[in-house]
């Protein structure tokens, strides 16, 4: 106990341990703020497919798995599902956001300095990004705390300490990342090319390396397993990613160069022009200290470009790799990065201009709120504008499972929400073979305007009139004139 009383005092002596508790406050303040505002707000497609995963797992509700899909993520929400939507969201998303930052101010002061982690971490915690995937049931908040994790030990346990057990965790860490997010994988790849980079073949020689990397391929073990039994391949994942069945017609499209432009899209005018002068120190300090980069000692040249390597490979996997398509969400494991080039770009730059420290302090503070302002006037247009979307899927879900029995059948384009809101098995529709539908025999059709519906599928809804009964409606007017969702019931099939 007086260890442990002595640690707190000491840890509050320290001006920085008290900045960063201010800047957790902020983190956690924001997100509770919206995490109440967006209470019982419509889960989108990926949320819902995640939420239907873990009833079929949890409840046996009939639930087509996506093999994209990694397992670990249904599996975890199934359990907080036990006790309710609202613990899901708390737990999978609202406290990963702020383990991120504080894993963005520990990652930055192990790599860089306080300070560093300091800008970096409040400028996480304003985040739009961040702050809106913690009003979302999302795996990429998560995904992206474990690849955190696992980049911290690496450094932790390899740069700093060769410490087997430390990058034995970072290792294990990336792996459930992994199992979180498929794409979580280019944090293992970043260290790999690092270690490449920083040792060329000598890594080779590590044996700490060897002992350590078993630790990310311990709990693939049985996910592999899982992937052959359920979908008949160990590689299951890949699909939607670079499957090799599309992989050649996606490759045919051009590089998508746009994926640049995400940078700006993180990080808004200011902080983008300070992330342009810290990329510029840290390309500079890369060029002058290549040459010693091999040596153990030359850390800030490492540092440098551990997170020049996090960024890029990040976008060059979305130029050159998944072309096709992104959303900034999915480039999260940037963002931290950035942010350490931000505060790594403001610091140096005040190194070459003289001025008294405390005016250097209230200038700092003054960039970040101004910065801040607008990546929260952001997110709070976006979560506000986004909260109510989707309504009516929910509520033709929730209808149709008050309205039908545990075994009927209902057709959908909105197969994910309709399954995990009615607890039905939701299939597609086949409008392409009417015969199936007969087989089928399906209670309800729900079509709408929040999925796309060909022109042909219309057709066939328009052709079968005869055969369904509107049983419910939900209009986008108060006169019921402009229809955006219609649940129909089968009369019969005969058509």
């Amino acid at each position: 106990m007086n260890k442990f009383r002595k640690f707190v005092e000491n840890f509050l002596r320290d001006k920085n341990n008290l900045m960063f508790l201010g800047v957790l406050l902020v983190a956690f303040v924001i997100r509770l703020y919206y995490f109440v505002y967006t209470n019982g707000q419509t889960l989108w497609w990926d949320e819902s497919e995640y939420m239907s995963m873990a009833k079929n797992i949890f409840y046996g509700i009939p639930y087509e798995f996506n093999p994209q899909r990694p397992i670990l993520f249904p599996l975890l929400i199934g359990f907080f599902l036990l006790m309710g939507e609202n613990f899901v969201k708390f737990f999978i998303s609202f406290l990963p956001s702020i383990g991120v930052v504080i894993l963005t101010y520990l990652l930055g002061k192990e790599i860089y300095n306080k300070k560093i982690g300091l800008i970096a971490s409040f400028i996480m915690s304003v985040f739009w990004i961040s702050i809106f995937n913690a009003t979302r049931i999302h795996a990429d908040t998560l995904a992206l705390l474990f690849s955190l994790l696992g980049i911290y030990f690496f450094w932790k346990g390899y740069i700093s300490n060769k410490s087997e057990k430390l990058l034995s965790l970072g290792f294990l860490f990336m792996s459930l990342g992994f199992m979180i997010k498929v794409n979580a994988a280019l944090a293992p790849l970043i260290i790999f090319v690092f270690v490449v980079i920083t040792e060329k073949l000598d890594f080779l020689k590590q044996k700490i390396l060897w002992k350590s990397v078993v630790w990310f391929f311990i709990p693939l073990i049985p996910y592999f397993i899982y992937n052959y039994v359920k979908f008949g391949t160990i590689f299951s994942f890949i699909s939607g990613y670079v499957d090799p069945n599309s992989l050649a017609s996606k490759f045919q499209s051009s590089f998508n160069w746009s994926i640049f432009g995400f940078t700006y899209d993180f990080t808004n005018t200011l902080f983008f022009i300070l992330f342009l002068i810290g990329i510029l120190f840290v390309l500079l300090n890369i060029i002058m200290g290549f040459d010693l980069i091999y040596k153990e000692k030359n850390l800030k040249v490492k540092a440098d470009l551990l997170s020049i390597l996090s960024i890029l490979i990040v976008i060059c996997w979305f130029v050159f790799i998944e072309r096709w398509s992104a959303e900034p969400r999915w480039l999260i494991l940037m963002a931290p990065f950035m942010f350490l080039v931000i505060g790594r770009g403001i610091l140096d730059s005040f190194n070459y201009i003289k001025i008294n420290g405390r005016i250097v302090f209230f200038i700092i503070i003054i960039l970040l709120f101004l910065g801040s302002y607008s990546q929260l006037k952001y997110n709070d247009e976006l979560i506000k504008s986004k909260k109510d979307s989707y309504i009516p899927v929910s509520m033709a879900g929730l209808w149709i499972g008050e309205n039908s029995n545990k075994n009927d059948l209902i057709l959908s384009k909105s197969v994910p929400q309709i399954t995990y809101y009615s607890g039905r098995e939701t299939l597609g529709i086949p409008f392409r073979e009417p015969e199936k539908i007969k087989e089928l025999k399906p209670k309800y059709m729900m079509v709408s305007v929040f999925e796309l519906h060909p022109p042909e599928l219309l057709q066939f809804v328009d052709n079968i009139q005869d055969h369904l009964e509107i049983v419910n409606a939900y209009f986008a007017d108060s006169k019921g004139t402009q229809p955006m969702l219609i649940i129909y019931k089968f009369k019969d099939y005969d058509f």
